[in-house]
């Protein structure tokens, strides 16, 4: 079965993010310390979460990504560093740490394309593959930059049924791709 892939409006939204330098091999130990911190931050204001923790990867090269083979893309992992900012949407707008470690953010409301990314996040770069194949299939342009949302916990469910929602702006794009699936 093929990826759904579409186009939609996403709402703003208000956050607070770690903003991160690193390589794709040390994000699962960033997670796991930075998601609690930003959760700490919010509780103590008395703020709500909403919608699943989230990164948004920066800087992204589509291209590179469509034609990277994996002893490439293995060789990105271990010796590129990624810009990211990692990030938990709020119900209504919560300071920052005062350090400038932990940033409010508010990210303008965007039209995105949109898939789900079931299994294994080792596996989600053929997803991002389909995506671009499907951004360009369909004239459509892609901003330099994604946001995972981490919709499941893999600690308690199996490696396949793991889901990522995944949203990259679009720069532009035909009107007859708006809410089309692929």
């Amino acid at each position: 079965m093929g990826l759904d892939i579409r186009i939609e409006k996403q709402p703003p939204l208000h956050a607070l993010e770690i903003a991160r330098n690193a390589p794709m091999w040390k994000i699962p130990k960033l997670l796991g310390n930075d998601f609690p911190r930003l959760d700490k931050q919010i509780t103590a204001q008395g703020g709500n979460r909403t919608g699943a923790p989230y990164v948004r990867y920066m800087e992204i090269d589509w291209q590179q990504m469509r034609h990277c083979g994996p002893l490439r893309m293995l060789w990105l992992m271990l010796t590129s560093k990624q810009p990211m900012r990692i990030g938990m949407a709020v119900e209504a707008p919560v300071e920052g740490d005062g350090d400038g470690d932990i940033e409010a953010v508010a990210i303008e409301a965007l039209t995105c394309v949109r898939t789900i990314h079931r299994g294994p996040y080792q596996k989600v770069g053929d997803t991002y593959k389909q995506i671009v194949d499907w951004a360009e299939a369909n004239d459509v342009e892609l901003a330099n930059y994604t946001m995972e949302n981490y919709i499941n916990d893999p600690t308690t469910v199996a490696k396949e049924d793991i889901e990522t929602l995944i949203l990259i702006p679009v720069t532009s794009a035909p009107e007859s791709t708006e809410d089309s699936a692929a």
